[in-house]
């Protein structure tokens, strides 16, 4: 499969631009795009990946009613608003904003490498992504980057595999904003 070559990540993910640190910044669009090249996606692949492969009823004419992309700019746009809220209430020193928004938009980075498609396109669980699992895939994927803890913590820690240590402020906040990202939409289509 040829990688596209002309994919701008920086217009896919808009919200990089929102980080300020620019060795941050260019690391985090550099792990994304990495991570799509590795996966083998193109732009048009990017919006037919599911968010997730655990609602089945997200798939409508073989498209997803909530892409990967759409996944990963909410819960980072959600991160933001949230540190936005502690700024109200004179708390924003306790965070690192531009590693929150690094962190938000990397979080999923592993499920470039954890999904792959068949031949008919559909989207599906790879034999490492089922043994291993996208937190795992992503940090070792962005390991030469050498990205901050918060960063790193994020990646591996946002989901189940983070319930039993203790996860800095902005990773807890990403561990949220991703939950609200999913469950409710779950049960959306469960009930």
């Amino acid at each position: 499969m040829e990688i596209e070559k002309n994919m701008n990540i920086l217009e896919l993910f808009l919200e990089v631009n929102e980080i300020n640190d620019l060795n941050l910044r260019n690391k985090t669009e550099a792990a994304l795009k990495k991570a799509i090249d590795l996966g083998g996606w193109t732009e048009e692949d990017l919006h037919n990946i599911p968010f997730t492969l655990l609602i089945p009823e997200l798939m409508e004419n073989g498209k997803p009613k909530v892409s990967i992309i759409q996944h990963i700019r909410a819960v980072t746009r959600m991160c933001m608003a949230t540190y936005d809220q502690y700024k109200s209430l004179g708390m924003a020193n306790y965070l690192n904003r531009d590693e929150l928004i690094s962190g938000g938009l990397l979080h999923d980075v592993g499920k470039f490498v954890e999904y792959a498609k068949d031949t008919n396109g559909k989207v599906y669980q790879t034999r490492p992504g089922k043994y291993i699992r996208h937190p795992a895939l992503g940090l070792e994927l962005v390991y030469e980057f050498e990205f901050p803890l918060i960063v790193k913590q994020a990646i591996v820690f946002h989901s189940k595999e983070g319930d039993k240590i203790e996860r800095f402020p902005e990773v807890e906040i990403i561990h949220r904003c991703d939950f609200l990202c999913f469950a409710p939409i779950k049960k959306f289509y469960n009930n």
